[in-house]
């Protein structure tokens, strides 16, 4: 997952650019004007995306870390669960071992 988000800004950047090129050029702007437009967006969305990848894998990794505690959690009720069982069947083993 993680190589996926390394092109999230990238993306982010051309999609951003390329609808900002279509604009300038729809809307008629000189060409000069249009490629500093287009270089201020290509700047700015790519300091977004930077910005949006850093907090989905800030979410990605506190999502792992709570299903890790979770799964541990599991791992302890199980053994208690086992250890108790194991218990009663020693009990019960001595208890007939006694009859």
């Amino acid at each position: 997952m993680k190589s996926d988000m390394k092109l999230l800004p990238i993306i982010i950047m051309l999609v951003a650019g390329g609808i900002t090129a279509i604009s300038t050029f729809l809307l008629g702007y000189e060409s000069k004007t249009a490629l500093w437009i287009l270089v201020a967006v290509l700047v700015i969305f790519y300091i977004l995306g930077l910005i949006f990848r850093k907090i989905l894998l800030k979410f990605e990794a506190e999502i792992a870390e709570k299903e890790a505690k979770l799964s541990e959690e599991e791992g302890k009720v199980v053994e208690k669960q086992n250890g108790n069982e194991n218990e009663e069947l020693q009990q019960n083993g001595m208890e007939e071992d006694a009859r």
